[in-house]
């Protein structure tokens, strides 16, 4: 990559510490503090492919291109560094290509942040990271950047590469990103963010656009650090459901859904699908979801506890239980909800034990389900907030409000015995439908003359 370093004499303060050694700290300065720029440093090319530092003292570095940091080569950015960026620049690691690597290490400290931003405000792209590539962002700021790109829409993109496991390309650790034209950061292609991330703050997104602070596909939601996400055009967290409709795609392994200040909303558009199991080992994958936690979705989407019903074992679990103070939301993402504007929630294969829903209100669902369930109630009404097409071994639901909804509360669309009820320990509001479902028997009778919904 070609690099200048332009004369001291192009800037006063550099003229008048041009005899200084380049470590050397201003006068008074604390232990810690930043040293005296001496750039502008210009950075015109488009590859690193050796590794390569942007010094404190080489501060602004000014990136006229998009820079690809390949071939394994390694960019450290030093405490206190100051990158510049010129429109339509930014910073790609490992992102040309197929088995590409690369790293960025950017590690500032509290004292000693390190700052990436546009030059003189410019539009610049943003940094993306494609696994096998990596990020390690400690106490950096990304400033104004359009997430303008072709593989992304956001100031931090991180990709996976559409395998599993789940790769975490990038830590984050007091990462401030603010001030975004579209999104703050995308994470997709079953990605997420690498262990021990946290402190994230993101704010500001969406100066042109509604955008969101996190739009991050299910596999993501497990490493969402703590941190802030209010301030920006829309505070929720987008979920990409990457693995609609087809096995080994959804929620693969252990995950949890935490209270991070705002709402999730589920789906990229129409009919989404968030799946939890589908494993192809026949290994569970549980969701647990944290009290407090509230999830939006989209028009015709659903939540999936095995997205298909077979004779075996389901290989997903849902573990939502909230409490009186803190319960979990199940609701429309819609700006005027009303009843059936998602499909609730939907359990398929034989029901496992573990599953459990206490304390949450389960909201505005009972689209269609495409599905014809068993039912004795008249009229045949396939649609609920809760279906299950198996029965449980207990009453797994419990504490539970379900409100405006299109069909059924509980819809028991399985064949055989009809306890657990669920109708006793939760409450049911506003339903077209039956508070909880009547199955038929074994040999699929009916009682005569069929049930009616109170």
């Amino acid at each position: 990559m070609n690099t200048l370093v332009l004369p001291a004499s192009l800037a006063l303060v550099t003229l008048a510490l041009a005899a200084c050694d380049p470590a050397e700290l201003p006068d008074g300065a604390p232990a810690g503090a930043c040293p005296a720029p001496r750039g502008p440093t210009v950075h015109s090319g488009d590859r690193i492919a050796d590794d390569e530092t942007w010094t404190a003292e080489g501060s602004p570095h000014i990136v006229e291109s998009f820079v690809e940091i390949t071939e394994a080569a390694r960019l450290t950015v030093e405490p206190c560094a100051e990158v510049q960026f010129a429109e339509n620049a930014g910073i790609g690691v490992a992102y040309i290509g197929e088995g590409q690597e690369g790293a960025l290490i950017a590690e500032g400290t509290e004292e000693r942040p390190i700052r990436l931003a546009g030059k003189d405000g410019a539009r610049w792209v943003g940094v993306l990271v494609q696994a096998p590539g990596t990020a390690t962002l400690r106490h950096v700021t990304i400033e104004g950047a359009s997430g303008d790109s072709p593989d992304g829409e956001a100031s931090l993109v991180i990709h996976g590469d559409m395998t599993m496991p789940v790769k975490k390309p990038v830590l984050v650790d007091h990462v401030t990103i603010k001030d975004s034209i579209s999104h703050g950061v995308e994470v997709n292609r079953m990605a997420g963010f690498a262990d021990g991330s946290t402190e994230l703050v993101v704010t500001g997104s969406g100066l042109e656009q509604p955008a969101y602070p996190l739009v991050v596909s299910e596999h993501a939601l497990d490493s969402i650090p703590t941190g802030q996400y209010t301030g920006n055009a829309r505070d929720e967290i987008r979920v990409i459901d990457e693995g609609a409709g087809r096995a080994a795609s959804g929620i693969q392994t252990d995950a949890t859904v935490r209270d991070r200040g705002v709402p999730y909303i589920i789906g990229s558009s129409e009919g989404a699908t968030l799946i939890v199991g589908g494993t192809l080992d026949g290994s569970v994958a549980k969701l647990t979801i944290e009290p407090g936690v509230v999830l939006r979705f989209v028009r015709g989407a659903s939540l999936s506890v095995e997205l298909f019903s077979t004779e075996d074992p389901a290989t997903g679990v849902l573990h939502a239980v909230g409490t009186p103070d803190k319960p979990i939301v199940f609701t429309s993402a819609e700006e005027s909800p009303a009843a059936g504007d998602w499909m609730g929630i939907w359990f398929g294969s034989v029901f496992q034990p573990e599953n459990r829903i206490e304390h949450a209100r389960i909201e505005y669902a009972g689209s269609e389900t495409h599905s014809i369930l068993l039912t004795c109630n008249e009229p045949g009404i396939h649609e609920g907030g809760v279906i299950l097409t198996t029965p449980p071994p207990s009453q797994f639901i419990q504490h539970t409000t379900f409100a405006h909804i299109t069909g059924h509360g509980v819809h028991r669309g399985w064949r055989g015995p009809s306890a657990p009820d669920f109708a006793d320990t939760n409450t049911f509001e506003d339903l077209t439908g039956c508070a909880v479902s009547t199955p038929p028997d074994e040999d699929l009778y009916c009682p005569e003359p069929p049930p009616t919904c109170p």
